[in-house]
């Protein structure tokens, strides 16, 4: 009586949850393993022209992962590119805070005296032109899987704080396909996961993540010199800084991901996204 009782619903909705974890697990491995078959396919580029030759790669890399994220949602009846409540004041206050944040760690270096200047690295206007598109198709392929499809099917089936948590180690992990890095660093970028994540969760989309982690890569990268550490990126920078010095405060090949400022100022931005909402 009691199976005649329940009917089928139970069977469905289960049939449906290991559809959903099953459609999670193959969505990372399959975004996993294009990245690590991108990165040998793009060792492949047989082209002088540096900027020519990294547009090739982004594109080969990264738009593929955009296109992944949007089957993803199709698949999962979820839009991984809504823009959320109140888009324009999100996108205003994303880069305040990514700029914010990237101005509070160099401060933070400077204190400590580990900031300084590098060989004075120059770059064209063609360039860095350049090199603001191709971070606004990282940063945008990146968002849109891991905030855009990921963390709402993770929030959807274990909650708000596991799913944010769980996205943001699984963010992590997905970086250590580009190489091995410190712990230190491997820290910076989950916490880093973490801010992304409770943006997006505050807002209801991908905007404010989205316009945060664009200002903090672009005036890091293109504007400052940071990345690599010490130099600075393939298509240069409008000034050179390199961090020096003491190897907690960012002096090695990691930079600012494997300071202990960074970690101090990635705490100060989740901290006000935890607290509970006023009704």
């Amino acid at each position: 009586m009691a199976s005649a009782q329940s009917g089928e619903p139970p069977v469905v909705h289960a049939q449906s949850v290991l559809i959903g974890w099953a459609v999670l697990i193959a969505g990372l491995a399959a975004a996993i393993g294009w990245v690590a078959f991108g990165q040998k396919l793009g060792e492949t580029i047989a082209i002088t022209d540096v900027g020519a030759a990294m547009t090739v790669y982004y594109l080969l890399l990264f738009l593929p992962l955009i296109a992944l994220a949007m089957l993803l949602g199709v698949v999962s009846h979820r839009n991984v590119v809504r823009v959320g409540d109140h888009p324009l004041r999100w996108l205003g206050l994303g880069v305040a805070l990514g700029l914010a944040g990237l101005g509070l760690t160099l401060a933070l270096s400077w204190l400590n005296g580990t900031l300084g200047w590098g060989q004075g690295a120059q770059v064209a206007a063609g360039a860095l032109l350049l090199g603001s598109s191709l971070t606004l198709i990282q940063v945008a392929a990146e968002e849109v899987l891991f905030r855009g499809w990921l963390q709402p099917a993770l929030v959807e089936r274990i909650g708000p704080v596991a799913g944010v948590l769980v996205g943001a180690v699984l963010f992590a992990g997905f970086h250590l396909t580009a190489g091995a890095m410190g712990p230190l660093a491997l820290a910076n970028i989950t916490l880093g996961g973490v801010w992304f994540g409770l943006l997006a969760l505050r807002s209801g989309g991908i905007v404010a993540p989205l316009a945060a982690h664009f200002a903090w890569n672009l005036v890091e990268d293109m504007a400052l010199g940071l990345t690599p550490n010490p130099g600075a990126g393939p298509l240069g920078s409008l000034i050179d800084l390199d961090l020096t010095g003491g190897a907690w405060w960012g002096a090695q090949p990691d930079g600012l991901n494997a300071s202990i400022g960074t970690t101090a100022v990635l705490l100060a931005l989740i901290l006000p996204l935890v607290r509970p909402r006023a009704k």
